[in-house]
């Protein structure tokens, strides 16, 4: 594979491969179908995807997806202090250079390297002999992804054609995985208040749809970006009064709601009606709470419905005093 990247006549090929991928595979499976592909075009023997909006903190089994390494891989190196500084060092290092692939040997001396801690430890261990490591973050949602590839073979060297290819594959792999996460809110039931989100561990939010997006900010369910899952994460919990279902994917969670429109009011919807039952018109409504004339008639409509009344004047004349 040696040569200009513009002789390698297939990498066109290859996106289209990824974006057919993210078109037809459930998205429990996407991430690996697609890691797995991703790495045979390379020919690398191992690979790690991590995915999440943290930063700051360490790497964990529950923030990444592995190929043909063994459970706890991720976590081993936490107990050793010397690998774990070494990793962070070298992750700093990548986030100066979001976009770009680098060779550990980009970063170190080979003396250096050879002669370290995490290499003696931990990379000879698993014979990590060769690494490609590529972070891009998406500024839309801070979603962070750190893709490396390995060979074991000590023979055997990443090309520069090679870290080439992986520098511009590993973006359109990114980008089919984003494609994959709509193309799935898209092909799911569409029911009535059916609420659908992706989040990383730490419930950064990563996408929502636009019904789950009015519901959140109408019954406050996001505090700082965040959404408030549980630790240790199980299949079903509740956030205030709405219960989620939890499906993991290899980094991210895909969690399912159901509003319960039509039997209680949201939060906005109480605070409505509080001012409808005081007489105000949807335009006072709307200069309290600095919201538009029509989102308040909008919400108007779905409080009668709510309280089967035909009007305002029959929601004053029942006098309600509490919701």
């Amino acid at each position: 594979m040696e040569g200009s990247i513009n002789n390698f006549r297939h990498l066109d090929q290859i996106v289209g491969e990824f974006f057919e991928l993210a078109l037809k595979e459930p998205y429990a499976s996407f991430k690996e179908a697609a890691f797995k592909l991703f790495a045979e075009h390379l020919d690398a023997d191992s690979g790690v995807w991590i995915t999440r909006a943290e930063q700051q903190i360490p790497f964990y089994e529950q923030d990444a997806l592995t190929l043909n390494l063994p459970k706890g891989f991720i976590e081993d190196y936490h107990d050793l202090s010397s690998v774990s500084q070494q990793v962070q060092q070298i992750f700093g290092v990548m986030l100066g250079n979001l976009g770009h692939t680098k060779d550990i040997l980009d970063i170190l001396p080979e003396e250096d390297w050879l002669a370290s801690d995490m290499y003696k430890l931990y990379c000879e261990k698993y014979q990590l002999y060769h690494s490609l490591i590529t972070v891009t973050v998406a500024p839309e949602n801070q979603l962070m992804h750190i893709i490396t590839l390995a060979r074991h073979n000590e023979q055997k060297p990443f090309s520069v054609t090679e870290k080439q290819i992986k520098e511009f594959l590993a973006p359109n792999l990114c980008a089919a995985l984003k494609l994959n996460i709509l193309d799935g809110f898209q092909a799911s039931p569409s029911k009535p208040g059916l609420l659908k989100v992706v989040v990383d561990h730490y419930g950064n939010l990563i996408e929502a749809d636009d019904e789950f997006w009015r519901f959140a900010d109408e019954n406050s369910l996001i505090n700082q970006g965040k959404l408030a899952i549980p630790r240790p994460i199980v299949d079903e919990f509740t956030i205030g009064d709405t219960r989620f279902r939890a499906v993991s994917a290899r980094g991210l969670l895909y969690l399912y709601a159901t509003a319960n429109e039509g039997i209680s009011l949201t939060k906005r919807q109480r605070e409505i009606l509080s001012w409808v039952t005081k007489g105000l018109s949807n335009k006072e409504i709307a200069d309290k709470l600095g919201i538009s004339e029509a989102t308040v008639k909008n919400h108007v409509k779905s409080i009668l419905k709510t309280k089967n009344c035909e009007s305002r004047e029959q929601i004053i004349s029942r006098s309600i005093k509490k919701i």
